[in-house]
């Protein structure tokens, strides 16, 4: 099975680095330069979808999971297109009414806009200029983790209203850290994985684990097909050095590292 591939984060040299060490150098360079400077220099960068190949095979993968084999006459909608702008071009290619590209901050504001596509940011705000009941089918890629927590029931709500009945969304979530690919962000407490200074130093996950988003996705009105995950053998950073409430969880809520997930407007 496919899942979300820690690419997000995945530029920034991490082999043998300590989860905090990158923690500590990732805090000091945001403060020290602009995102887009670091992005540059192929630092912070975010996803891969500015590579052709990659973005087809992202836009395929996610088609066949939605059952959609067709985007001819259809409304898209990506969440989180990141340094590329590439789905609005494979979109038209294939006869796209009109494709919508979201993301929280502007990073490929400067990229040529292909055909018949929109991109806006400060999600989910940007979602409120998308009509009701207007999209056939939307799709993220190891995005919906790095929504912030505050903002993830809105944005999932946002999604359902913008789905036309029968509408579909396909979403690969990657649970992991994002620093060395463990749980390390769950050492923190809410007060300090949320602060300003967590939150906007690249690295930032809002650490819902999947029993909550399924629910959160329920709660909004879709209906939930899990279509895989991956899971870990055994939790690879200790429970007990994990901050509430994550500690004293069941551990099999937090076993889920990779998720696949189909959500149908009912």
């Amino acid at each position: 099975m496919e899942v979300a591939a820690p690419s997000s984060q995945a530029s920034f040299v991490h082999s043998k680095i300590p989860w905090w060490a990158k923690i500590g150098a990732k805090v000091v360079l945001s403060r020290l330069g602009s995102f887009a400077f670091w992005q540059r220099l192929n630092l912070f960068r975010a996803g891969q979808m500015q590579n052709p190949d990659f973005a087809s095979t992202v836009l395929n993968l996610h088609m066949q999971r939605a059952g959609i084999t067709s985007l001819a006459g259809k409304t898209i909608v990506e969440l989180g297109p990141g340094n590329g702008l590439l789905t609005g071009k494979l979109a038209a290619d294939r006869g796209a009414e009109h494709t919508w590209l979201i993301d929280a901050e502007p990073l490929a504001k400067d990229l040529p806009l292909p055909p018949r596509t929109t991109y806006l940011w400060e999600s989910p705000a940007g979602l409120a200029q998308i009509p009701d009941g207007s999209v056939d089918f939307l799709f993220s890629h190891a995005v919906m983790e790095h929504v912030g927590k505050k903002d993830f029931s809105l944005l999932v709500a946002e999604t359902h209203r913008i789905l036309k009945p029968g509408g579909v969304a396909s979403h690969a979530i990657d649970f992991q850290d994002h620093l060395q690919y463990a749980l390390n962000n769950l050492r923190f407490s809410e007060r300090v994985w949320e602060s300003r200074l967590m939150s906007r130093s690249g690295f930032y996950t809002n650490r819902i684990t999947w029993p909550e988003m399924e629910r959160i996705f329920a709660d909004s009105g879709f209906s939930v097909h899990p279509v895989g995950f991956l899971r870990w053998p055994q939790l690879p950073t200790p429970q007990s050095k994990m901050a509430e409430p994550f500690r004293n969880m069941e551990p099999e809520d937090l076993m889920v590292k990779g998720a696949n997930v189909v959500l149908g407007k009912r």
